[in-house]
């Protein structure tokens, strides 16, 4: 098997780590927007910045931004007395723009399709205009998973900073090192003297809510959730079917829910929420798995509106996220290449990472390196495709054959968790090297023959999943004081 961690300085990847969050700090700013000529937020862009913004130290930012989010949930009350937000509501919602079904044209959401949607969270909020959209024919899965999964390990690691500090259950008394205003919520009121309970009583049920929204997307009943044309990150490519990358937003919603459902003691739901976890990747396992390709891949459906190439175990590099979602909630998520977790032999986690699991992440991280780096740099697809949504791509523009810092930053965090230390310190390096930002590499895009940057800059979605990268080592190695 190759990638056997050979020559690594660990101090260099401690320098790298280190001087790339101390640069981009200025990034994790309040604004959750994903940077550059973006002015609205989309739900999955802003976990990951979000996530940034809570371990940077801003919880009280992060939580009231989640907060604010969530009161956008379609088919929920928008306006609770508890945060007092007023700009949530009789904002209209929209969907159908980057659907083929719908002729890529935006649809009003009507009471009998809101009922549809209920739970779910819309992709995109245009706080300015005053309208949310939900962008393909149904309500994204990844928005919405992505969103319960970072709402529940903040509030979780929050409780646990609590539990440090003298158990106070105020915000304001122990948690933020930092104050900022806060937009679009910019409103006084008695925000930061809630208590957890408050906040888990406002957000739990909406979090639960999605869950059941999210469950109905498994049609045929086989654990896997279904999605159709442009229902993820990728909203040009036009997967439609069942996607590797949005079962792994859907397991780390579940498993970061369950945790903190049993943190606040609803033992009865966060069983229910765990059993749903294992059922998801067992389902993964027994359907997405191809042993002919070594690795992942979509079950795409057949369609007229899809890509020829996209029917035959088209790799994409955005699997590399249900490595991340398996070694999820575990204090012990880094593994050798001989099936140890830093010398101590490895544990079977609820029989779910078990050796067979270790066995076809390594192989999938071979086949991902095999099959989409090009030129030292990974790919968001392993070949140009030619059929494209709403906007017809060009090769190598968007998601046509290109380098996202976002994604690259997730493909970093398994590759770490799962040893591949080599590939994590040469990935690390075309964003800093030794002690200079690499400003080129924080565009959205990346062409990966010219290796201009494109799209917005700077892009903080990508900002944050490479600081999300740097964060998983430096908490692992103790070395966070030396980060702040």
């Amino acid at each position: 098997m190759d990638g056997i961690v050979q020559n690594i300085d660990s101090k260099i990847i401690d320098e790298y780590c280190i001087e790339f969050l101390r640069q981009t700090n200025p990034q994790t700013d309040n604004d959750i927007n994903p940077g550059g000529y973006y002015k609205a937020i989309w739900a999955r862009d802003a976990a990951f910045i979000l996530l940034d913004q809570f371990l940077t130290g801003d919880l009280r930012t992060a939580v009231k931004q989640i907060a604010m989010i969530w009161s956008h949930q379609i088919g929920t009350e928008a306006s609770p007395a508890v945060l007092e937000f007023s700009k949530a509501k009789g904002k209209p919602l929209l969907y159908g723009r980057g659907s083929p079904e719908l002729d890529f044209r935006s649809n009003i959401v009507e009471e009998n399709t809101l009922i549809r949607f209920e739970g779910a969270l819309p992709t995109t909020i245009y706080y300015e205009k005053g309208f949310c959209e939900i962008y393909g024919q149904n309500p994204d899965i990844d928005s919405t998973a992505l969103m319960i999964h970072a709402t529940s390990w903040i509030l979780s690691k929050s409780m646990d900073i609590q539990k440090e500090s003298n158990n106070t259950d105020k915000l304001s008394h122990n948690i933020s090192v930092k104050t900022r205003d806060v937009n679009p919520t910019d409103r006084k009121g008695p925000f930061f003297e809630n208590s957890f309970s408050d906040l888990s009583t406002y957000l739990i049920p909406r979090m639960l809510k999605a869950v059941k929204y999210l469950q109905s997307r498994d049609v045929d009943g086989d654990g896997l959730l279904e999605q159709k044309h442009n229902e993820d990150w990728m909203d040009t490519l036009l997967r439609t079917g069942k996607v590797v990358y949005s079962q792994a937003c859907w397991i780390l919603a579940l498993k970061s829910l369950s945790n903190l459902l049993l943190k606040v003691g609803d033992q009865s739901n966060a069983m229910k929420i765990k059993e749903m976890a294992q059922r998801a990747i067992l389902a993964v396992e027994q359907i997405l798995w191809s042993e002919d390709d070594q690795c992942y891949v979509d079950l795409l459906d057949a369609d007229l509106h899809l890509d020829e190439k996209m029917h035959n175990r088209f790799v994409t590099q955005d699997i590399s996220l249900y490595l991340v979602a398996l070694t999820e909630g575990s204090d012990e998520t880094s593994f050798k290449e001989d099936g140890q977790i830093h010398g101590k032999k490895t544990q079977v986690h609820e029989k779910v990472i078990d050796s067979e699991s270790v066995n076809r992440a390594l192989r999938t991280l071979d086949s991902l390196k095999k099959r989409i780096w090009k030129n030292e740099i990974p790919l968001v697809t392993e070949r140009e495709i030619t059929k494209t949504g709403p906007w017809v791509l060009k090769a190598n523009e968007y998601h046509n054959h290109t380098f996202w810092a976002w994604i690259t930053g997730i493909e970093m965090i398994s590759r770490y968790r799962y040893g591949k230390i080599e590939d994590f310190q040469s990935l690390f390096s075309k964003f800093i090297s030794p002690n200079k930002i690499n400003q080129n590499m924080l565009h959205e895009w990346v062409n990966p023959i010219t290796f201009d940057g494109k799209g917005a800059y700077p892009f903080k979605t990508g900002i944050s999943s490479i600081r999300l990268a740097a964060w998983d080592h430096i908490c692992k190695q103790g070395l966070k004081s030396s980060a702040d």
